[in-house]
């Protein structure tokens, strides 16, 4: 059995910590540990016999390339320009897989607690599943949630599999309340067998054209690099249709069973999910409250105090606070809805971004200037680039810096610094053991990330 790890969902519900830029599956969200950590601990003694397969958005390929190292694995990832949903994600990964593999497909985002006989259920599956059959794990709803999809089966038979009859995709309230009374009724918890020969035929023949944009892709991979990176075409990949797998085939094959996930299951879908399953554990020392009752409080840097107030969630990040009722988090993707009309970046961007280098933060800008914090990470460097539309300034708070400037080779220690000319040759790098921390100011007419026209990378991006 080989493992699909599903990592590409941006995950605004939980904005503001949840973002594109750094989505829900990579945030330390339980006791220190990301979902995907989670997910990767939950099939570790399996991923270490068998090469699992990750796919995930382009930009966040050196966060998972992180976990596979952290957990020293060998595996493939398969890299997409863009998000294109489920389907495309599962049907590249069978292209990629041996056709009499039998692939378990585990979105990376979800929490199961209690699984220390996860692989073990996952293999007796196995070993029952028809090559011809999708097998999809539900999981018995324990509240009328309008969240989250729900599958009806036929259970003539008293043991699983059971045959799937339909798939019904977040109901209205009133529905929900019938669907949790009636034991025909499961939630979709998104995770499923098949074998990969099954899954190419039955996206050719439910989505053709999402199968076609695939091999089109697939036959003109741009380069398979270090780590085994399997990178694509972003014209190419543009053309793909983007729907879910439950969308494009699974509500269409008629070779659909099902097995309950007798686990204690989240898609983690909401602040309000997670508070109930986290809400005191995640209070910190740096929250006082003061005749208030009943609230989950999360927040990294700054003091939160509240006075006389109950039944709230408030979580407070690096540049936006959300505050709302609890049971009305879910419309956090109003809010960013609402910030995307506005074209404001704070429903994308957080003020910082994780780099395969390190990390930089943005401290300051106006029209004409932009200030950031660069932490370099030890024996690591940044590209080699120039700029169209900005000078930049380099002074060293910690550490020391090995500049490349036009040719020449440059050291600078903490309290010196350097001017770095428009449309000039550089780069900077940490051949140290200690993390190197740089000042940068950029002076110029535009500011952006796309402004950065790389000549060599060592990441390949």
């Amino acid at each position: 059995m080989r493992i699909v790890f599903l990592c590409g969902g941006n995950g605004t519900r939980l904005w503001p910590e949840s973002r594109e830029s750094l989505p829900k599956q990579f945030i330390p969200l339980i006791q220190g540990k990301s979902l995907l950590e989670l997910t990767v601990e939950r099939v570790l003694d399996l991923v270490k016999k068998v090469k699992p397969i990750f796919v995930c958005n382009k930009r966040h390929g050196f966060l998972v390339n992180e976990i596979i190292n952290q957990y020293q694995l060998e595996a493939d990832i398969i890299l997409e320009p863009e998000g294109k949903n489920t389907c495309a994600a599962i049907y590249l990964a069978a292209k990629h897989s041996d056709e009499t593999d039998n692939l378990l497909i585990l979105p990376s985002d979800h929490l199961i607690l209690n699984n220390k006989n996860f692989i073990g259920d996952m293999l007796s599956i196995e070993k029952e599943f028809n090559s011809n059959h999708f097998i999809t794990l539900g999981v018995r709803p324990t509240k009328a949630s309008e969240a989250y999809g729900y599958i009806k089966i036929d259970s003539d038979n008293n043991f699983p599999p059971y045959k799937v009859l339909k798939f019904i995709e977040k109901p209205i309230k009133e529905l929900a309340y019938k669907f949790i009374s009636d034991s025909n009724f499961y939630w979709n918890a998104g995770i499923f067998f098949a074998n990969a020969k099954k899954i190419l035929s039955s996206i050719k023949n439910h989505a053709p054209e999402i199968a076609l944009q695939c091999d089109i892709n697939y036959a003109n991979i741009v380069k398979v690099g270090c780590c085994n990176e399997i990178q694509f075409n972003p014209d190419l990949f543009s053309k793909i249709p983007s729907k879910s797998i439950d969308y494009a085939v699974l509500e269409h094959d008629e070779e659909i069973y099902l097995y309950p996930l007798n686990y204690e299951w989240s898609d983690v879908g909401s602040w309000d999910s997670l508070s109930m399953k986290y809400g005191e554990k995640l209070n910190k020392d740096n929250v006082v409250q003061i005749d208030s009752l009943n609230n989950f409080i999360r927040n990294d840097k700054r003091i939160i105090a509240t006075i006389g107030v109950e039944d709230l969630i408030i979580i407070d990040s690096d540049d936006a606070t959300l505050i709302s009722k609890k049971e009305h988090s879910e419309k956090v993707k109003i809010v960013v809805n609402n910030l995307l009309n506005h074209k404001s970046n704070v429903s994308k961007e957080h003020t910082f971004e994780n780099r395969p280098w390190g990390k930089f933060e943005n401290l300051y800008q106006d029209k004409n200037c932009k200030v950031k914090k660069l932490i370099v990470l030890p024996k690591k460097r940044l590209s080699k680039q120039y700029h169209n539309f900005r000078s930049e300034h380099w002074f060293v708070i910690s550490g020391t810096a090995s500049i490349y400037l036009d040719g020449k080779n440059l050291t600078l220690k903490k309290g010196q610094s350097i001017d770095i000319p428009i449309k000039s040759h550089h780069f900077i790098e940490n051949r140290t053991n200690n993390n190197l921390i740089i000042i940068e100011t950029q002076l110029g007419s535009y500011f952006g990330e796309d402004d950065i026209i790389r000549l060599d990378d060592p990441y390949n991006r």
